[in-house]
């Protein structure tokens, strides 16, 4: 017990032993330290200073030029010009979009006595001291470093509204210490030439603040619809608050902390009064009413905070729900358009914008984009007026609170739709919601990340192909399960017994998707997964959750990284980059950029392995599957897809008052050179009737009819490839090979299907006349699920009443037993 105390006393003396000794070092040898240190810091001084300044003196003329056109821009003699427009072509050449960078008058010196609000705001939160620094605020700088030293992270800045206005025009893009000296010399620049006004106009015009709005005016007219000059406090205190970090702060993504940022800035205004260009204008008592003031701007724009399922806030409001579309003059394709805007707004500079006319040739196809929107349309309204009914007949049993909830679900009701073609990853349609007015704000084929259910099933039989685990003849048995604990549940009661696998998807048999994915291997599916979506693999494993519920559609994905899984099977296993632009010129034809469709695409998947989960997904449409397509005699049957649909838990307490329902309804559909996903939903999960064959399957098949009756479709489902297969034909009955005897009877033949070489499908058995085994799929009336049904469309695209009610899969993808986590080494 005395031997550790003792230990480490003599430790201590030792090392106070070398720190003497290192002290003494220094110490004789003090004068020659300095003076090296002198030396090297007077080298690095001239060798930072130096630099910057050549650097500096290359961006001087630029710097000048832009700076000049902004106090152009400021004067009290601004001449406004009408800038030039940007045009967006769909691949035939159209005009489906026009808009300009701005179309109103900047902030000039002699009207900022009109902005007073919004230059209160600015000074308060970003530089007290504008009027009174040259440039710099040392005290400011003092406060952010004490500040991030305390806090031991960089949460503050020092910079003032001159520095901020010099990097804005620097633009030099990378942070270090170059540049910081750049934007130093380019600060004492600005402060020598400009006025304080001036500076102050030119900064109020030049910032960043989110969504593609440089400046506040515009600003202003996106996120309020109303110009800088009539912004209230709290605008405007939304509006600075963004200024520090626009894709943290912007309210249209990140509404929370928009709100906590907004009333920060308030209390800054609050502590300084003098600020104001005008004190008599500040309301009375103003720091005492900030509170009653933000409820009143909540109000206004109809801010709603609630909780998501798992308990984390959530807010809706209509700040920037008109903003999107006012700078279009043509806007016919408002989500696509949208994103096209931002990549432009973020690649050229104002002055192009407005001096150059840019024509954008892009993929979309305007008549299959105006088919979308239509399919879409009356998808959406079909479950609307379902949710109606269901409203009236609630109203009706006296159950008031369950009708006030169905109406509450009803407007917000939504869906999306993503078509591209996956040889090139030509985008041709893509619908991001429900089209209610000529705006949208949340792109939901890009931006929404649900659960897809079972449509991710279609990835989980290909890679057990590709492991030649199994074929689409082979036989499995679907029984009861128990992996770790996890027993999944079909959406039919009971189990099928020995079935084929082509039989297993088409009837969306969830033991089999779960017994498939666990013979693969969640790391390998995974790491598929990501390789296919072009992420990493670190991000993947953080998305998709180990555990075999994955073969079931645990993990999110959004209707775009679908359509890239479904693409790839589609394009022979070749990865699939979505692109929407072609080229950009200048009215002249100069080309300032430009793509290359899919090039040297990375081969992901076995060809042979994807072929044969299209012969598999085809069988999905059949009379064997979960949404059968009446075909013309003799016409080649040229379609294939996946049903998916999440079932709405039932919880009594939920918000939604235990209504039953889905939650999330898929539909993946193949046709000759083109993929369409399409997602119908509620953005916070509520329940509504229907099912992925039901709803998103008639969206996909009345917009595959019209496509084909007005532009057309191909004759090859399956473009030709290389490698080890064989075509034979198949009875889907039994899944044995088709021969030609008169001893063979086949009810349901299918001809020209992929396998591997050596492993072909089996001969039946015997070689004496039978009787195929009968497919029946009318299951029993205590095995019903009567929630749900499959569907049947005929050769026209219309919806013909099952003469049997059957179900598509509704059991929720999540483990209900936390034991079921699976851990691949002990299964």
């Amino acid at each position: 017990m005395n031997q550790q105390p003792n230990s480490f006393v003599l430790i201590l003396e030792v090392l106070y032993g070398h720190l003497t000794d290192l002290i003494r070092f220094f110490w004789i040898r003090r004068v020659r330290f300095f003076t090296l240190g002198f030396v090297l810091g007077i080298f690095l001084s001239f060798f930072f200073l130096g630099g910057a300044y050549v650097v500096w003196s290359g961006e001087e003329a630029r710097v000048h030029k832009s700076l000049e056109k902004y106090r152009s821009e400021v004067s009290n003699f601004y001449d406004s010009f009408q800038p030039k427009s940007v045009k967006i072509l769909d691949r035939s050449g159209k005009v489906m979009g026009e808009f300009y960078r701005r179309n109103f008058r900047p902030i000039r010196t002699d009207n900022l006595g009109k902005h007073n609000v919004i230059v209160w705001a600015v000074l308060s939160s970003e530089d007290r001291e504008f009027f009174s620094h040259s440039g710099l605020n040392y005290t400011a700088i003092g406060r952010a470093v004490v500040t991030n030293l305390v806090q031991f992270r960089l949460s503050q800045g020092g910079s003032t509204i001159s520095q901020q206005l010099a990097k804005l025009t620097l633009n030099l893009g990378k942070r270090n210490l170059f540049n910081k000296l750049t934007e130093l010399y380019c600060t004492f620049y600005i402060e020598s030439q400009y006025s304080k006004e001036e500076i102050l106009a030119m900064y109020l015009n030049q910032i960043f603040l989110g969504e593609g709005n440089t400046g506040v005016e515009e600003a202003a007219r996106y996120y309020f619809r109303k110009p800088a000059s009539e912004l209230s406090p709290e605008e405007a205190a939304l509006l600075v608050g963004i200024i520090p970090a626009p894709s943290v702060y912007n309210p249209v993504r990140n509404l929370g902390i928009a709100l906590s940022r907004q009333k920060r800035v308030l209390y800054d205004m609050a502590r300084n009064p003098e600020l104001h260009p005008s004190e008599k204008e500040i309301p009375h008592k103003f720091s005492d009413s900030i509170e009653l003031n933000l409820k009143k701007f909540r109000t206004i724009y109809k801010i709603k905070e609630h909780k998501d399922e798992e308990g984390n806030p959530k807010y809706s409001s209509e700040i920037g729900k008109y903003g999107a579309d006012k700078d279009f003059r043509v806007n016919l394709a408002p989500d696509f358009n949208s994103e096209i805007r931002r990549f432009i707004l973020e690649r050229f500079s104002n002055e192009d914008l407005e001096e150059r006319g840019l024509l954008v040739y892009t993929t979309l196809d305007l008549e299959k984009q105006r088919l979308a929107e239509e399919a879409l349309r009356v998808g959406v309204d079909s479950v609307r007026a379902d949710l109606t009914k269901q409203e009236s007949e609630y109203q009706n049993k006296g159950k008031a609170d369950l009708a006030e909830v169905t109406r509450a679900i009803l407007p917000q009701l939504s869906g999306s739709m993503i078509s591209l073609d996956p040889e090139t990853g030509d985008i041709e349609a893509m619908v991001g919601g429900y089209k209610i007015s000529n705006v949208f704000r949340f792109n939901r084929a890009e931006d929404a990340r649900r659960q897809p259910g079972s449509t991710i099933k279609a990835l989980v039989y290909a890679l057990a192909f590709e492991k030649r685990i199994v074929n689409p003849s082979s036989k499995i048995k679907d029984e009861k399960l128990d992996i770790s604990g996890y027993s999944p549940k079909n959406w039919y009661k009971g189990y099928k017994g020995d079935i084929t696998v082509r039989q297993a998807l088409a009837q969306s048999v969830n033991t089999v998707s779960v017994k498939l994915l666990h013979e693969i291997g969640i790391s390998y599916f995974i790491q598929k997964l990501s390789a296919i979506l072009s992420i990493p693999e670190e991000e993947a494993e953080s998305r998709f959750q180990r555990n075999l519920s994955l073969a079931l559609g645990s993990g999110e994905l959004s209707p775009m990284e679908l359509s890239v899984i479904y693409a790839t099977l589609m394009n022979g296993g070749r990865r699939v980059t979505p692109r929407k632009i072609i080229k950009i010129t200048d009215l002249d034809g100069n080309e300032f950029y430009s793509t290359v469709a899919n090039e040297a695409a990375e081969q992901i998947l076995d060809p042979v392995a994807c072929a044969m989960a299209i012969n598999t997904l085809q069988s999905v449409l059949t009379e064997e599957g979960t949404m059968t397509l009446k075909k013309k005699e003799g016409e080649p049957f040229l379609y294939a897809g996946k049903t998916g649909t999440v079932q709405s838990p039932k919880l009594k307490s939920s918000r939604w008052k235990g209504l039953k329902g889905v939650r999330d309804v898929w539909f993946a559909g193949l046709t000759p050179r083109n993929v369409t996903v399409v997602w119908v939903g509620h953005d916070e999960g509520a329940p509504f009737p229907g099912s992925g064959s039901g709803v998103s399957g008639g969206i996909w098949y009345r917009y595959t009819q019209n496509v084909k009756s007005k532009l057309g479709m191909g004759n090859q489902l399956i473009p030709n490839f290389v490698g080890d297969f064989v075509k034979v034909d198949v009875c889907a009955d039994d899944g044995t090979i088709i021969e030609t005897t008169p001893d063979y009877i086949c009810k349901v033949p299918l001809y020209a299907q992929y396998y591997y070489i050596g492993d072909l499908p089996p001969k039946r058995a015997g070689f004496v006349k039978q009787e195929p085994p009968t497919q029946n799929t009318t299951l029993r009336p205590e095995l019903i699920d009567d929630d749900s049904e499959i569907s049947t469309y005929d050769s026209q695209g219309s919806r013909i009443q099952p003469t049997a009610v059957d179900s598509v899969e509704l059991e929720p993808p999540l483990i209900e037993n936390r034991r079921a986590r699976y851990n691949e080494e002990t299964p």
